[in-house]
């Protein structure tokens, strides 16, 4: 980043103090910081709190906090709220009604037509036993009475 160019993020500027950029970002991000005038405060307040904080002592707590909050709590007699059982809108099954009028519709013309449109309800019984003819299905015949024994 050139001064020409607009200021990076101030979470850039954290990372670069705490060590987390990558080596062409912090390159960048160095010779940017060299000639910023808005910037180079922002980097020395962090490297200032940095400080700071690596000056301060390791506190591990002997007392489990939690459990001593939830043991006031319920000390205390606050209760949890009740959730409150959620009612149903009709809008809400609107949706599934109308999916399940239209997939039983669909079913029921799918049906009707399946059954009215049976090629071997139609037919006369004669034309219902030809598959078990002398001639193999997809045979050649010279003329359509050779095949048909009925001439048609």
């Amino acid at each position: 980043m050139s001064s020409a160019e607009k200021c990076p993020r101030t979470e850039a500027i954290s990372a670069l103090v705490d060590d987390e950029l990558a080596e062409p970002a912090r390159t960048a991000l160095d010779v940017h910081l060299k000639g910023c005038a808005i910037c180079t405060p922002v980097l020395a307040e962090f490297r200032q709190l940095r400080t700071a904080f690596t000056a301060l002592p390791d506190v591990t707590p002997d007392v489990d906090f939690a459990l001593l909050v939830d043991r006031r709590i319920a000390a205390a007699g606050v209760t949890r709220p009740k959730s409150k059982p959620q009612r149903w809108r009709w809008w809400q099954f609107a949706p599934a009604t109308l999916g399940g009028a239209l997939s039983l519709s669909l079913g029921v013309y799918l049906g009707g037509t399946l059954m009215l449109g049976s090629q071997i309800t139609a037919q006369p019984a004669a034309l219902q036993m030809a598959a078990f003819t002398a001639i193999p299905p997809g045979a050649l015949c010279p003329a359509l009475q050779a095949c048909n024994s009925m001439g048609r």
